[in-house]
């Protein structure tokens, strides 16, 4: 049997002892001690979702559609504001027009209408659906040729969403939608019902903003029964 040294017995030993020490500190860390890939913070992850919630979205926003400019007729008394633009309100009034357009007055923002609008339109913005109804109006006749008739017709007391061209009318100096590309009905008020006199008989009448030339009142639709 080979005999070695007692010192040489002693090192060896602490060799051992020394690998097998540094071999359990590697694996398993003290305790109270953070390792290096810790979990989420969940105060953080929570922040962070709050401000990803509360960031505003991009809003979706309807095209117009650039032909029908191809069907206005003479075009150059609109003057372009907003080539593009989408409006909510409440339809006060619908009528036809000699040119086949569809004139509605849309209650909405102020901001939105100027003071030939409230001399003018009561008040309220003018949207042309234009080329959907006949056209008697000489100078819109070739105008109005091969215009779809697929716009949505409202009645008075809907709420609508508008998307059109927003135009100054230099002709008759209000503001306008003009022309309207898209229009949807998202709801809909019942028409006020406003005291009248006609022929010196009180009544109550549903009406739309247009002055009535008897009585001045806010025009009437249609009686009450």
């Amino acid at each position: 049997m080979t005999r070695y040294p007692v010192a040489v017995l002693a090192l060896a030993a602490a060799l051992v002892l020394a690998v097998a020490g540094c071999s359990s500190s590697t694996s398993h860390p003290a305790a109270g001690h953070t390792s290096a890939v810790s979990a989420p913070n969940p105060t953080a992850a929570s922040r962070a979702n709050a401000n990803a919630a509360s960031t505003p979205r991009p809003a979706h926003h309807h095209r117009c559609d650039a032909a029908l400019w191809q069907h206005v007729y003479h075009p150059d008394r609109l003057h372009v504001i907003h080539s593009c633009m989408t409006v909510r309100g409440r339809v006060d009034a619908v009528r036809q027009e000699p040119d086949g357009d569809l004139h509605i007055l849309l209650a909405t923002r102020p901001a939105l209408v100027n003071s030939a609008n409230v001399t003018d339109q009561h008040g309220d913005l003018v949207l042309e659906e234009i080329c959907q109804g006949p056209v008697t109006q000489t100078d819109a006749i070739d105008a109005c040729q091969g215009v779809p008739h697929n716009l949505t017709m409202p009645s008075a007391g809907d709420r609508v969403r508008v998307t059109g061209s927003y135009v100054l009318d230099a002709d008759h100096g209000w503001m306008e939608i003009h022309p309207v590309t898209k229009l949807t009905v998202i709801g809909h008020v019942a028409p006020a019902l406003a005291p009248c006199l006609v022929a010196g008989t009180a009544c109550a009448l549903r009406f739309a903003p247009v002055r009535s030339p008897v009585s001045g009142c806010r025009v009437v639709n249609a009686p009450l029964n």
